[in-house]
């Protein structure tokens, strides 16, 4: 199956966009830019995430031993909970991603457009002298090569995009939306507010404004 996937007949059949595209310096240093910056981006990532799981973690700790303060009960609980969010969203995107594109029966499908034996994730599914082969076959012209690199630029690329920065923002969406909310519900009780009561006093004088707005309105059109 491998040797008929990848003999060259199949790479002749397979639409490659490189195959007009001349080898130079220029292409070279851009493919190595544009891979160099997602990586990049990548460890930034993982830095970060690295971050809210220290910062998540030690505000988890200090919620725990302060639970019994009356005072900080309700502010804590709000702050442990969406600081327990932002801590599993931030494990999520460090978390390895190790998929591969299955056929039906679970093997590898390596006429998948997504196969990448470039990705350590997909060739680790394969025999050795089979990697060999395939990487063989993309290092014999420039064109396969340059396909073979954008492929890999875009995998990663894509986890990047897809899974990393959008579990990212997640989780530090919940820790702010926590420190937001503990912040707000500890001054309402510091200060005793009512917010149904504020409520209905708002909503009170929105009719009476409403009501005298109507009432100038009638008179300036002389209708009254």
């Amino acid at each position: 199956m491998s040797e008929e996937s990848w003999n060259e007949e199949h790479f002749t059949t397979k639409e490659n966009h490189f195959d007009d595209v001349p080898s130079s310096t220029a292409i070279d240093n851009i493919l190595r830019l544009n891979q160099t910056n997602i990586m990049n981006l990548t460890l930034m990532a993982d830095t970060k995430a690295n971050i809210m799981i220290t910062v998540s973690s030690i505000v988890f700790s200090v919620t725990l031993s302060n639970m019994d303060n009356e005072v900080l009960i309700w502010p804590l609980t709000f702050l442990g909970v969406f600081s327990t969010i932002a801590l599993i969203f931030a494990i999520i995107v460090i978390l390895p991603k190790t998929g591969y594109p299955k056929t039906h029966d679970g093997d590898i499908d390596r006429k998948s457009p997504f196969y990448n034996p470039l990705f350590f994730g997909h060739f680790a599914h394969i025999p050795l002298d089979e990697f060999k082969s395939e990487y063989a076959q993309r290092l014999e012209k420039d064109s396969r090569t340059y396909d073979a690199v954008v492929g890999n630029i875009y995998g990663l690329g894509r986890v990047l995009a897809t899974n990393k920065f959008k579990y990212l923002k997640l989780s530090y969406t919940s820790f702010l939306m926590g420190l937001i909310s503990a912040v707000f519900v500890f001054t309402m009780g510091h200060f005793d507010i009512n917010i149904f009561s504020m409520t209905e006093t708002i909503s009170n004088e929105l009719t009476f404004t409403w009501e005298g707005v109507k009432v100038l309105l009638c008179k300036l059109s002389e209708r009254c």
